[in-house]
């Protein structure tokens, strides 16, 4: 198993295949939180404005993740604006891993890709009541930082903060 990134403004494809999995990537966020995002064919012209602002937004790098260099989910990693003031460097804005990758290591491996290629302060962010999300970060994040990160609950969000470092570079296509 072969995990790695592309970056998704390159292929055309990438970014249509993208658009043809996010509205399962919303409604799995919206299951039982009424409100925080909008029910399948609610706004659909907002949902190209959100990943039309992906591909155009300089602080905003999308990817596609592979498993054997087919697509397998996406992550949208964001630098935060420096005004008023920026307490991170980088921010996971948006993690899907495709229902037939799950439970194989795709998204772990993905998430440690984007923790080596962008060294600093790192937030990631999960609705408090998404238990397989937090799970998920717990482990990931834990195992990237050696246990070395901070947990915080705000306003239904729970918020993980913690430093990577270089590492050596690492596969993408």
């Amino acid at each position: 198993m072969t995990v790695t990134l592309r970056d998704a403004r390159i292929s055309s494809s990438d970014q249509e295949w993208i658009r043809s999995v996010y509205r399962s990537y919303l409604s799995e966020l919206s299951v039982g939180r009424s409100g925080l995002f909008p029910a399948l064919g609610e706004w659909p012209a907002r949902e190209e404005e959100f990943l039309a602002g992906w591909l155009q937004d300089p602080a905003a790098q999308p990817f596609v993740i592979l498993l054997d260099g087919q697509r397998a989910g996406f992550a949208l990693v964001v630098r935060p604006p420096a005004f008023p003031r920026r307490t991170v460097d980088y921010r996971m804005a948006e993690f899907y891993v495709a229902d037939s990758a799950r439970r194989r290591g795709v998204g772990a491996a993905a998430a440690a890709l984007l923790f080596a290629r962008f060294s600093g302060e790192w937030e990631v962010l999960e609705d408090e009541h998404n238990r397989g999300a937090l799970g998920f970060w717990r482990r990931v994040i834990s195992a990237a930082t050696q246990g070395r990160y901070a947990e915080s609950r705000v306003s239904g969000e729970v918020r993980h903060q913690f430093r990577t470092t270089a590492r050596p570079a690492v596969p993408s296509t």
